[in-house]
């Protein structure tokens, strides 16, 4: 009896982390219990040089799989405002600029590097670099830029970008368990009652990152995975609210917390609201910018309208729900995009394909 005892007590030390949390009695998760599989530091680059050449300053680092050195670009006719001075950095030779968005459609400036590690994952080499956002600088501004590279080919370089307000190397692992290394996001959200000082509540999602583009994990349905909590100051530790994740979670009250759409299912139209549509009627989180296209008096209308674009490949189509006095129009719109440039490749296209669009700014005009 004793040896039996032994044995369940020495085991409990070798069930993985996300199983412990999903069957110990708190409530309190923490970041690195997400992932199905930790990542593994290689070892952690360090600066070793200085060098001027021209109008140019390099920084140059040891303690790197692959030759790596950052630059900064002197001159009187740069502006910090106005006109930045450039930075980015060389690996291996090749050249790469700082971004702070999955688009990565704007180029980031402001180049002071937090953290920057090197870990390997199923098989995979990658650099990570964490800076300020550009900004991001104020009081009370916790975001940070994400910069990854998969070095794992050294001649072909992939660069991927996010931001987050979470800073450390848990952000990545394996969390839809397809063998393919995920980062998961971070970002304030107020709680359901629209309270902006709820800067305790977060929302993670997460994103999947094949060696080109990175996309969000979502269900067959097309809705985004997720956990809506309640965290501390650097989001290390939290409570569910709400979720819908791979794995089950438990919520603040200490029961496994039902699964729950976190956009609320379509609705013929709402009079206080202007939502974003997908064509199937899934409601989509703004960003900001957007093209609009068409106004049709007919649902269905829209919704076929939006499959001929998709089928076009003009870009992700949307439908928004306008009410003007008793009369209810389908607007369709083309990308919703964090930056104007993006939405401005899209208005492009379109115009290309024989279609008139004007660009909306989804915050100012809705």
């Amino acid at each position: 009896m004793k040896k039996l005892f032994l044995f369940i007590f020495l085991l409990s030390f070798y069930i993985s982390p996300v199983l412990r949390a999903q069957i110990s009695a708190g409530v309190t998760y923490d970041i690195s219990q997400l992932s199905q599989e930790p990542i593994t530091i290689i070892q952690e680059p360090v600066v070793s040089d200085f060098r001027e050449a021209g109008d140019t300053s390099f920084t140059v680092y040891k303690n790197c799989s692959v030759p790596f050195a950052t630059y900064f670009v002197n001159g009187a006719q740069y502006d910090n405002i106005f006109n930045p001075n450039p930075t980015g950095l060389y690996l291996n030779n090749q050249h790469f600029v700082y971004y702070c968005g999955i688009e990565m459609s704007i180029r980031q400036n402001f180049s002071n590097i937090l953290q920057v590690k090197e870990f390997s994952y199923l098989s995979n080499s990658y650099l990570m670099i964490i800076n300020f956002r550009e900004d991001c600088m104020g009081d009370g501004c916790k975001y940070r830029c994400y910069n990854l590279f998969d070095i794992t080919i050294p001649e072909k370089i992939i660069q991927v970008s996010f931001s987050s307000v979470f800073e450390g190397t848990e952000s990545f692992g394996e969390f839809n368990s397809d063998g393919v290394i995920d980062f998961l996001r971070v970002a304030p959200k107020p709680d359901k009652d629209g309270n902006e000082d709820g800067f305790e509540n977060y929302l993670l999602t997460a994103y999947t990152i094949p060696r080109k583009t990175a996309k969000q994990l979502t269900t067959k349905e097309g809705q985004a995975y997720y956990l809506y909590v309640k965290g501390d100051e650097e989001a290390r530790k939290f409570q569910v609210l709400q979720a819908d994740w791979f794995f089950t979670m438990k919520d603040t009250s200490g029961s496994v917390a039902p699964k729950k759409s976190y956009f609320a299912p379509y609705i013929s139209f709402d009079p206080l609201y202007k939502y974003l549509y997908s064509p199937e009627g899934i409601r989509i989180e703004k960003n900001r910018w957007s093209v609009f296209v068409e106004e049709f008096g007919d649902l269905q209308a829209a919704q076929d309208f939006c499959t001929k674009i998709r089928a076009k490949k003009l870009g992700d189509p949307y439908i928004m729900i306008d009410q003007y006095s008793n009369d209810i129009k389908f607007q369709a719109f083309v990308g919703n995009s964090v930056t104007k440039q993006m939405a401005e490749t899209y208005l492009r296209n379109l115009s290309e394909k024989g279609y008139r669009g004007k660009l909306r700014d989804l915050r100012k005009d809705y």
